[in-house]
């Protein structure tokens, strides 16, 4: 089914600032939204986001006081990551999964963010561990007592992986006779589950019905999944499809034939494992991640490529580029791609171009470029920065909304200075800037956005005498768009390019189009039709 959304004008954003009078003049074009399972994703991590109640911290009621200005940039699907009760400020270990953590709201707060996100057209996955829990997790105090006493009869004697003498990779618990060894390969506060234990099964399918139907999230993010068997990535792919399997299940049994959850899993490996478990999703909603994300990427690859004269350039940068399109699509099997520049886990892809605007707004113009499903890191749209090697917290930064305000964050320890991250401005800055890195991200989701062919469809490549540029041609069902980019840090000529300019994609600059011919800026994309 086909649904045509209005373009939603930015709303009110954290400290009552109002936005809709700084909408900058860029080319956006009608959006033609197909109801299916392609979107552009945007990540948030809750407690940085915006601060709703003055608490010093995220909260659910700040993610839906900017859920208009997350439609209005184009994303149309939200990725939380963890909400459940947790004792940890990730939250990656779950002490109930049937509570929301306190900090963020009330499951009232949460309920009101996916309805409201609905009615914006906005879909809702929520990040979901079931490698391993928190060590206040009911069933790991239960697991505990069961071992203690030797009670087998206790649903939860088996529940985690144990052993009863030290093993690489386990944590110890008790003592003396009572001492049990439990696994726990991220860390000893994250106690691993037995993904055998049928009663846990059971307990991960009801988990799933409560978010999937009481909650009407729209699917998971799930971590991890290479490590819900230690060292055996076949068993975790079946076990990854059998997830998915429960998910459709559950909501055909609710909701009707047809009805499916949508299914993302973190894995950072190679990609003959990748493409194992996009096989054993069924080549229909499951993706994993790190698909082009290699060492460094292929988009980062091209880019140093075309910049760097002590390497190939431009034309290498193109073919490279290119390649990566064939093999995503080889590697999902019929499924969707989940490309992506960074996340959570990573160098942010403003410092890893420092001081190179135009290679953190191509950067996003080639990932635009991929069919498949777009991931955006919260607040890389304004370029902010965060390196791995300072830490995980600096990569959970505080949103900077308005200019000359301290950073919304809750680790003291990082410091509330937003010039340390923040080199291009904030949100308010940025929108009325209409040569942004913000507005450049929105420009680029709008082409998706408007062109079902530009996020669905196979990829062709077309004859052309500018080894400096790469012409795409872009099918999907009835629709072919012709994709033009210039790999080349300097003005390059186009001949004899079918199809009539539709949108032009630059880091600087404009396209000139005369006749058959395009004339490009460097760094620049055209979408003809």
């Amino acid at each position: 089914m086909k649904k045509i959304f209005p373009l939603f004008a930015a709303g009110s954003l954290c400290l009552a600032l109002t936005l809709s009078a700084c909408a900058p003049s860029i080319d956006l074009l009608p959006e033609n939204i197909i109801d299916d399972d392609y979107d552009n994703y945007y990540e948030i991590f809750v407690g940085s986001f915006c601060d709703s109640d003055g608490d010093g911290r995220g909260d659910f009621n700040g993610v839906t006081q900017k859920l208009s200005y997350i439609r209005d940039m184009g994303y149309t699907g939200i990725w939380l990551m963890p909400i459940c009760s947790s004792p940890s400020y990730h939250k990656y270990d779950v002490a109930d999964y049937y509570a929301v953590d306190e900090t963020y709201g009330t499951m009232e707060d949460f309920e009101n963010l996916v309805g409201e996100a609905h009615a914006l057209g906005i879909k809702v996955i929520i990040d979901m561990v079931f490698n391993h829990s928190s060590r206040k997790n009911e069933w790991f105090k239960q697991f505990l007592v069961a071992r203690a006493d030797n009670d087998e009869s206790n649903k939860y004697y088996d529940y985690y992986n144990y052993s009863s003498s030290p093993i690489d990779g386990y944590a110890v618990a008790g003592s003396g006779d009572r001492t049990v060894y439990y696994e726990a390969r991220f860390d000893a506060s994250m106690p691993d589950l037995n993904l055998d234990n049928e009663d846990l099964k059971e307990d991960l399918k009801a988990i799933m019905r409560f978010w999937l139907v009481d909650k009407e999230v729209d699917g998971f993010r799930f971590d991890a999944v290479r490590y819900f068997y230690y060292g055996d990535s076949e068993k975790s792919s079946d076990f990854m499809g059998k997830l998915k399997q429960w998910a459709d299940e559950i909501l055909e049994k609710e909701k009707g034939e047809g009805a499916h959850a949508y299914f993302v899993g973190e894995d950072w490996s190679t990609e003959g494992e990748i493409s194992k478990f996009y096989e054993k999703g069924n080549g229909s909603t499951f993706f994993a991640f790190n698909v082009a994300q290699s060492d460094p990427s292929y988009i980062f690859d091209a880019i140093s490529s075309a910049s760097n004269p002590a390497i190939p350039g431009a034309d290498y940068a193109a073919n490279v580029f290119y390649r990566s399109m064939g093999r995503l699509a080889e590697i999902a099997h019929g499924g969707i791609s989940v490309p992506f520049l960074d996340n959570h886990d990573t160098t942010r892809v403003a410092s890893t171009f420092r001081n190179r605007t135009d290679k953190i707004k191509f950067a996003y113009g080639l990932l635009s470029m991929y069919s498949g499903n777009t991931f955006t890191y919260y607040g890389d749209e304004l370029g902010v920065e965060g390196v791995k090697d300072d830490g995980d917290e600096t990569l959970r930064v505080g949103m900077l909304w308005e200019d000359n305000t301290e950073l919304l964050t809750p680790y003291a320890s990082m410091g509330k200075d937003a010039s340390a991250y923040y080199h291009y401005g904030s949100v308010q800055k940025q929108l009325s800037d209409p040569n942004s890195i913000l507005n450049y991200y929105k420009l680029c989701n709008n082409a998706r956005n408007a062109f079902p062919a530009l996020m669905r469809g196979t990829a062709e490549r077309l004859e052309n005498a500018n080894e400096n540029v790469l012409v795409l041609k872009k099918t999907y069902r009835d629709e072919s768009i012709t994709v033009v980019i210039n790999f080349s840090t300097e003005e390059q000529t186009v001949q004899s390019v079918a199809g009539t300019l539709r949108q032009s994609i630059c880091v600087s600059g404009s396209i000139e189009e005369s006749g058959f011919a395009l004339t490009m800026p460097g760094f620049s994309i055209a979408i003809l039709l």
